[in-house]
């Protein structure tokens, strides 16, 4: 039965149960239900027109025992059907996808239906959103739907499963005006799909009301070889965070964020080394680069193994549209996020090319695929190479048919799940019986590696000079890779002269840090 009363002043006491499929409409009408009542909708939706308007200071509970549509809350007025004196809470329950729409401005909003929910447009939460049970699914990606919860306190959102249960699949915003530093902050429950739940910490530095908008990505981040190093080695090849705020003036947007790990982030399993973990960010230095704004310290991360924790930012970040993208950074190689591609390098080598590849922590990495191209565009496959699932190994491999002239290549990394990623394009142009020997990092800082061709391993000395003329070391390398320590060595210019048997001297030009 639903009673309703056309006019603005009626006060009705709802108790409003709906069979089936019966869709329930609400059209321009008054409706009030006070503490105490219940109203159920069972099986079916509830749809609301033209100016109809409710009072809810009770419960409305949403069932979905059905596949069968209509269902869900459906809301059409033009400024929302809740009234804002409303000071009640709608359930979304059962066991089939339900969906909400329309400008609804909900007081206390529960989610407890095992199959989700979706929003189809933005809604706003005015006190409490309960997630308890089932995900809240909204589209992704900036400028898109959001659910917004407006009530600027830090309790805002619960949950009595402690989100093990629920989080927001999509776009989740909040308002903060709470000064923050752990344990006081802004939680922002979100994930994707039902096992991957990578919550954000906020601490707000000033008073100042801001609305912030928090979304979780699986995937590579944007621009991910990119890095300002030091201090970062290498970000995360598995997810990113996308997080905004509105605040007219930027600094009242400022905070310090933490980010969540969960064991598909694949950080280290060591406490020493998951302690180099960082909160990278895409900031303009100028240019665009992932950096760590304030620099990394030791003692930012909190979690007892590989699987849960969270590592914190050294300093309040900026979340402006151009510099909203967030992810989880190291200063350590041994941190895999997931492997880490030290190098890939392809050389003329006689009549072959050369192409040597480093990695660490590829103990999830099943395949490497080398491929070709001859216009740096359109690639074609060219050998494969199983993964030695090590801590760290080096490879090697030959295209033994280059053309003359230009040829590119390329190392696509395939982990377990078949997810990969690609390694920067290699360039050589091939002259038949060309050998060329290859430096890299240059500048170095640490280490310097040089690159040989075969046929020089075991006949040639390589000796290094300063710019004034002296000699400071000389070796003869017995493999085609020589690592040397650079790091004692003053800031400047280098000399590398390549000594062979034969009389040869080739000289070559590198630069300390």
């Amino acid at each position: 039965m639903l009673l309703k009363k056309i006019g603005l002043s009626a006060i009705l006491l709802i108790a409003l149960q709906a069979r089936g499929q019966q869709l329930v409409r609400a059209t321009d009408v008054q409706m009030v239900s006070e503490a105490g009542t219940r109203v159920v909708i069972s099986g079916g939706g509830i749809t609301f027109k033209g100016t109809a308007n409710r009072l809810n200071n009770g419960e409305t509970h949403m069932y979905k025992t059905s596949v069968v549509s209509p269902e869900g809350w459906l809301d059409s007025t033009a400024t929302g059907v809740l009234s804002a004196s409303s000071t009640g809470n709608v359930f979304f329950r059962g066991n089939q996808r339900q969906s909400f729409f329309g400008k609804t401005r909900f007081y206390d909003l529960t989610i407890r239906n095992t199959a989700g929910d979706t929003l189809l447009s933005s809604c706003e939460v005015r006190n409490i959103l309960n997630l308890d049970t089932g995900y809240i699914f909204t589209r992704s990606g900036y400028a898109n739907d959001s659910l917004w919860v407006s009530n600027a306190a830090i309790n805002a959102i619960a949950s009595t499963s402690s989100f093990s249960k629920s989080w927001v699949n999509g776009r989740l915003s909040r308002s903060a005006n709470v000064i923050g530093s752990l344990p006081t902050f802004y939680l922002f429950p979100v994930g994707k799909t039902d096992s991957l739940y990578a919550p954000v910490r906020m601490e707000k530095q000033n008073a100042n009301l801001t609305v912030w908008t928090a979304e979780y990505f699986m995937g590579l981040p944007f621009d991910p070889y990119n890095v300002f190093s030091p201090p970062i080695d290498h970000i995360s090849r598995k997810e990113y965070w996308e997080i905004t705020g509105n605040a007219a003036l930027a600094v009242d947007n400022n905070a310090r964020p933490s980010l969540s790990w969960r064991g598909y982030s694949q950080v280290s399993s060591l406490a020493a080394v998951r302690d180099s973990l960082i909160v990278a960010q895409y900031i303009d230095r100028p240019p665009f680069m992932w950096d760590v704004p304030g620099g990394w310290v030791t003692g930012m991360t909190n979690g007892t193994d590989s699987l849960s924790g969270w590592v914190r930012s050294n300093t309040n970040n900026n979340f402006s549209f151009l510099e909203r993208r967030f992810t989880l950074g190291t200063n350590s190689k041994y941190n895999g996020l997931p492997v880490k591609l030290i190098y890939f390098t392809a050389i003329a080598d006689g009549n072959r090319v050369r192409l040597n590849w480093e990695v660490a922590n590829e103990q999830d990495t099943r395949l490497y695929e080398l491929e070709k191209s001859l216009n740096g565009r359109d690639f074609v496959h060219l050998s494969n190479i199983s993964s030695r699932q090590l801590l760290q190994s080096s490879y090697v491999d030959y295209d033994p048919s280059p053309v003359q002239g230009w040829n590119y290549y390329r190392l696509k990394v395939i982990d377990k799940t078949n997810a990969y990623f690609y390694s920067p394009i290699r360039q050589v142009k091939f002259e038949k019986g060309n050998e060329e020997l290859r430096m890299f990092p240059n500048p170095a800082t640490t280490v310097l590696n040089i690159l040989l061709p075969s046929s020089y391993t075991g006949k040639v000395t390589l000796q290094v000079y300063g710019m004034d003329g002296r000699l400071i070391s000389s070796m003869r390398p017995t493999s085609s890779l020589v690592t040397m320590n650079v790091s004692a060595m003053a800031s400047g210019s280098y000399v590398l002269q390549v000594l062979r048997d034969n009389g040869n001297k080739e000289t070559y030009q590198f630069v300390k840090q």
